[in-house]
């Protein structure tokens, strides 16, 4: 009798002429590899579970070279997002992130916190990468290595101007005690970092954040994303 996961497809490959491997991440075992047989023809039964973001129940049994998929209760396609082309690549960003990381420790709340970030990018307007910076910020938190906070993490004092985020250590200090490897923050990207880390999924679409202002904040968290797990994110079509 095969196991019940509860998944998000976040990878797939082509193998043999009809069936595919995708990546599953997991809410039960995490990041798992698994076969769906002859899933690529065209009466396949199970087509929506070899898609890039297919949400659902998959049915895995153990097979000879690894385990396969032999049901999916599909819970959400999120189809949507593959007809907007920067939420597409925003959506991609997000399972590149989850491929990379370590989720084994807060495993539940990063899960939840993806599918949040789905459900908000396909179904409602917000501004241009905002869930994208949204989903990074509490993955740091989730982690323990948050981002946001009101005093220099070194000498105490509130943080108003000059605020710069040291990469070697992924915290925010004031212009006395950056370092060589620190970068400034503007207002408006801390502005960001805090509201966005206080507020929860369900007000993002109430924000009124600048493009601009939200991809300069994304560049930063992608390199304390580099500093924090020695891992580089790609983001094709938005960094790339």
């Amino acid at each position: 009798m095969g196991r019940k996961i509860k998944a998000v497809v976040i990878k797939g490959n082509n193998v043999k002429e009809k069936d595919k491997s995708i990546l599953l991440f997991s809410l039960e075992e995490g990041k798992i590899w698994a076969t769906l047989k002859g899933v690529r023809g065209e009466k396949a039964k199970m087509k929506y579970a070899k898609e890039l973001f297919c949400f659902g129940d998959f049915i895995l049994e153990e097979g000879k070279a690894g385990d396969i998929v032999t049901s999916v209760d599909v819970i959400e396609t999120f189809h949507e997002i593959t007809n907007d082309i920067d939420k597409y690549f925003e959506g991609n960003a997000l399972l590149e992130i989850v491929s990379q990381v370590d989720e084994s420790a807060e495993r539940y709340a990063i899960f939840m916190n993806l599918v949040k970030s789905l459900k908000i990018l396909c179904f409602h307007n917000v501004p241009k990468y905002e869930v994208l910076v949204k989903f990074m910020l509490d993955l740091f938190s989730l982690l323990g290595v948050g981002i946001y906070s009101k005093k220099c993490t070194c000498c105490g004092i509130d943080l108003h101007d000059n605020i710069y985020i040291n990469y070697n250590v992924g915290e925010l200090v004031c212009s006395q005690c950056k370092t060589f490897q620190s970068e400034q923050i503007g207002k408006a990207e801390f502005s960001i970092i805090k509201i966005l880390s206080e507020i929860g999924h369900e007000k993002l679409s109430t924000t009124k954040f600048s493009e601009e202002a939200l991809f300069r904040l994304l560049k930063i968290l992608v390199k304390n994303f580099s500093a924090r797990f020695d891992r580089n994110l790609k983001m094709i079509g938005i960094l790339s």
